[in-house]
């Protein structure tokens, strides 16, 4: 009787055992084989994560570093001015430095968004408009540099007040960005026919706003690239006739937070010079305020009535009573919108 009770407590306890194992299997605790396999993949996405992140900053450190070879310590500059104004600017950016005699060459690094001149000790260099083309242009002016004090000055030009400027010097392969965009810089607001040559009195000066090493804002790394010289003018092309002609200005309004495309009746006046190549010259009526004149190249009459189509915007400094366009155009027709400025061809 001792061994059947005996057993029977055996038998009791091997079932309160499996039952237990049974619940324990059961129990919301315990890891399925299909959650260890999704868990086994959650890991491997988590470390292909990570991976990827180490990777990408891992470039992004290797491209700025690389940056900072072209243009060491620059700064995108730009005036003091609310940009969400939304009205045309333009500036002259100055700066005054010292060569060494033992320099290897002379390299101006710079870009200006989204229109620019360099000048270098009185000259001018070249310009172009950036539009969506923006680079790091490299202007050798070795011929023009000279041992001891030297000058930059860069006009640039906006129609709706937003942009920025970038530069540096090299003057050997060890010795690079000197003289950086930042701080030390100086903005001249009026031109004066001496500005190439120095600067004017205290009140038309002033510091710029520093926007940012590369990549700052809307600019990400440039590629550097020989620029463009300008050639020195032959001669100036008069328009052959001049006459006026009713058109529409295509026009963004913003209504309720909608931009709202639209046009204003305008008068224009239409310069015809017959076909020609060259860089249009701009005559102001009015030095005492900043002002954009808006213009159309055109091939074709029927050009004249269009709306739609490109329309290049010419912004004067106050001081200035001419500019020239930086960009060499192939044309016919050049249409002043309002009739305030006279135009001509540099060739």
């Amino acid at each position: 009787m001792a061994e059947i009770h005996s057993n029977g407590r055996a038998a009791g306890s091997e079932q309160r055992a499996g039952r237990g194992l049974l619940a324990a299997r059961r129990s919301p605790l315990a890891i399925s084989d299909n959650d260890r396999r999704l868990m086994g993949r959650l890991a491997i996405a988590t470390l292909g994560l990570f991976l990827f992140i180490a990777a990408f900053h891992r470039l992004n450190l290797l491209y700025s570093h690389k940056f900072f070879d072209v243009t060491g310590r620059a700064q995108w500059i730009w005036p003091q001015h609310r940009v969400a104004a939304n009205v045309p600017v333009a500036f002259f950016a100055t700066r005054d430095f010292d060569l060494p005699k033992n320099r290897y060459f002379t390299r101006i690094k710079l870009a200006g968004d989204p229109q620019y001149t360099l000048y270098f000790n009185g000259r001018e260099v070249g310009g172009r408009r950036t539009a969506d083309d923006m680079a790091l242009d490299v202007y050798d002016v070795s011929t023009l540099a000279r041992d001891g004090r030297n000058r930059i000055v860069v006009a640039v030009r906006s129609a709706n007040g937003v942009g920025g400027l970038l530069a540096s010097v090299d003057i050997t392969p060890e010795y690079q960005n000197m003289v950086p965009s930042g701080s030390e810089w100086t903005i001249v607001r009026r031109w004066g026919n001496d500005l190439p040559l120095r600067d004017p009195p205290r009140i038309w000066r002033s510091s710029p706003m520093l926007l940012g090493r590369p990549p700052a804002r809307r600019w990400n790394f440039l590629s550097a690239r020989p620029g463009k010289f300008m050639r020195p003018a032959q001669r100036i092309v008069a328009a052959r006739q001049v006459f006026r002609v009713h058109t529409a200005l295509p026009v963004i309004d913003i209504l309720g937070g909608v931009a709202v495309v639209g046009s204003r009746p305008m008068e224009a006046a239409v310069f015809d010079f017959g076909p020609v190549a060259g860089r249009l010259r701009l005559t102001n009526g009015f030095d005492g305020v900043t002002r954009a004149v808006k213009v159309r190249f055109a091939n074709d009459r029927a050009e004249f009535q269009t709306i739609e189509g490109s329309v290049e915007s010419f912004v004067f400094a106050p001081g200035e009573r001419t500019i020239v366009d930086p960009q060499e155009r192939r044309f016919r027709y050049a249409m002043v919108y309002g009739g305030n400025a006279a135009i001509d061809v540099v060739q």
